[in-house]
């Protein structure tokens, strides 16, 4: 008994297994025509990691040749990343050195006079102009004196006036009228001397520049040769800075630099290399390099302060750059992830016949609303419904948020710009993905890195999360960046 219910139970299995087959083979047989093979074709497709690509012939309008699908897309949950833009700049090479900013001029006026100070014209951080009073001395004695040396003055002139009537006359000796005439000399001298010193009790500024120390008051009294005042130029404004000597091949009078502080956010100074020392110091083994800032306006440098002095030894104009963080740490080759928008079309079998990768699509929205273009990357079965198909479509731009979740008529076009098909009122999802590319990179400045090849202008590329992001993933992106905001730059190089 027991082994014929085995052998029974054995047929009955065996007949379930035949039916099964057949029924797979009647699925199999009555599937689309684009699970079908064609020999005079490469039917690869380029989903993901896939490397596909299709080649077609003699396609038209009427849909009459197979589609083509790729596998079943694996459907990720988002990764929330966030995004930048790669942008077009310049990118420099640079030498950083660090000093404290000096005055081209500075002067310390003394006084050329005793006296006592009675007004102070000026105070510190005031700008002024080379002959300008500063302070005004008491100048009494001195304006007596000045009198006494023009009395003096006017009567050797009296003298010198009527020894040469009476030496014309032959009065007087010729020794005599040269000593009257030698007297008039030395009283002349001496108003001149008397006027400068009166002269001295207005102490006026050598230079124009601004008071940056003021050593006196009013009532003190001063001597000869004492320092009252301390004025700087404060245009151009140096800075002085030492470069190793394996780079000072590198620098030349006319090179351009900029001067940044860090208690003045945002702003970079201009300036130039104005002068290169010719020897190189023994002990240090640098170079002294003076940097020039002129044309600078408002005071927001000046003397005294530390900043750092970027000298640009090599520059690449209109640059792609991207930042450092975008970077994959751990890839063997310099990659980033670049996100890519996808609209995803959803529709019948019969509505794709005769489309392939690479077509150019141009999706219309209803009542004038903004339109898609983009290009065919792949054709799949939903995995949810496998009567309708998907096909993504990659967008040329950015998918707009204004997009509604249907288009009114879709236009797919092939290589030579002819019309394949139009599909009605079709619906779409929208997607972003992240892919991974291989880039080359050039300049390296501060966070930002030049890329020489692998991206183009306003491709997104991640900055934070592509730790958790693989190639083809869906990502959503929380936080685009604008890029590096662009630094006040002040005065001229």
């Amino acid at each position: 008994m027991k082994s014929k219910l085995v052998i029974r139970i054995g047929s009955i299995g065996i007949g379930v297994v035949v039916v099964a087959i057949l029924v797979f083979k009647l699925t199999v047989k009555d599937a689309p025509d684009a699970y079908l093979k064609d020999s005079d074709r490469d039917t690869k497709i380029n989903y993901g990691s896939q490397v596909n690509n299709l080649q077609r012939k003699d396609r038209n309008i009427e849909n009459r040749h197979k589609v083509y699908p790729g596998n079943y897309r694996k459907d990720y949950e988002a990764v929330p990343v966030e995004a930048i833009r790669v942008k077009r700049s310049n990118i420099e090479i640079f030498l950083v050195n660090n000093c404290t900013l000096e005055p081209e001029k500075q002067v310390d006026v003394v006084a050329k006079t005793s006296g006592i100070v009675l007004n102070i014209l000026v105070e510190e951080g005031d700008y002024v102009k080379s002959g300008m009073p500063l302070v005004k001395l008491d100048d009494d004695e001195a304006l007596l004196a000045l009198r006494e040396a023009k009395l003096k003055k006017e009567n050797a002139e009296r003298v010198y006036k009527s020894s040469s009537d009476n030496f014309n006359e032959n009065i007087i000796s010729r020794e005599e009228f040269e000593d009257k005439s030698f007297q008039l000399e030395i009283a002349t001298v001496e108003l001149e001397r008397k006027q400068l010193e009166y002269e001295y009790t207005t102490i006026e500024s050598p230079i124009d520049g601004v008071i940056v120390e003021r050593n006196i008051e009013e009532g003190y009294n001063i001597e000869n040769d004492q320092m009252v005042f301390k004025i700087a130029d404060f245009d151009p404004i140096l800075a002085r800075i030492y470069i190793p000597e394996k780079d000072i091949n590198k620098v030349v009078e006319g090179q351009k630099a900029r001067v940044v502080s860090e208690f003045l956010p945002n702003i970079e100074f201009k300036g130039k290399v104005k002068m290169v020392s010719p020897v190189v110091d023994p002990e240090s083994g640098t170079v002294k390099v003076t940097i020039e800032m002129g044309g600078l306006s408002g005071g927001a440098l000046r003397p005294g302060m530390f900043a750092s002095v970027f000298t640009i030894v090599d520059q690449h104009q209109d640059a792609l750059l991207i930042p450092k963080k975008a970077l994959i740490l751990e890839a063997e080759v310099d990659e980033v992830f670049v996100v890519k928008g996808f609209a995803v079309l959803r529709v019948s079998p019969d509505m794709i016949k005769g489309l392939v990768l690479g077509d150019s699509a141009v999706c219309e929205q209803k009542r004038g609303g903004p339109s898609l273009s983009g290009k065919i990357v792949d054709i799949t079965r939903s995995h949810e419904d496998e009567s309708i198909y998907n096909v993504t479509i990659e967008a040329t731009e950015v998918l707009s948020e204004n997009i509604s979740k249907e288009f009114e008529k879709v236009s797919f076009f092939n290589n030579h710009e002819v019309l394949v098909l139009e599909v009605k009122n079709a619906s779409f999802d929208m997607e972003t993905r992240a892919f991974k590319t291989k880039i080359s990179l050039g300049f390296k400045e501060g966070n930002y890195v030049e890329v020489l090849a692998g991206l183009v202008e306003g491709d997104r590329v991640i900055t934070v999360g592509q730790d958790d992001v693989g190639h083809g993933a869906d990502v959503a992106i929380i936080n685009e960046e604008e890029g590096g905001g662009e630094a006040a730059v002040l005065g001229s190089p």
